[in-house]
């Protein structure tokens, strides 16, 4: 009767073991997942810390950049790894069009 509890308990821990270790492969699984869509090449804004220096590309706005660059030290740059929308990065102004209005 003691080896059948003993057996019992051994299995419900082997269990608990299996759907933890199962639990934590599948977060690390889509962490991983998040972590590769939040890339440098998601980010239009580079802080640069100094000419040749460390660059760190994932500021989305040039606001964003300029606050991290008055903060920390260093000046913003566009990123060369961006591979977003090339008609419009995000902070930049857009132009204005106008509207071709016949002369009456």
């Amino acid at each position: 009767m003691f080896c059948n509890l003993i057996a019992s308990e051994s299995r419900s821990v082997m269990t608990r073991l299996l759907m933890s270790i199962f639990v934590l492969v599948t977060a690390l699984l889509v962490a991983d997942r998040s972590a590769l869509a939040q890339s440098a090449y998601s980010y239009p804004w580079c802080l640069e810390r100094g000419i040749g220096g460390p660059r760190s590309c994932y500021y989305s706005s040039y606001e964003q950049c300029r606050y991290e660059a008055f903060t920390r030290g260093g000046f913003c740059t566009q990123s060369p790894y961006y591979q977003g929308s090339h008609d419009r990065l995000v902070g930049a102004e857009t132009p204005r069009h106008r509207r071709h209005r016949p002369h009456s």
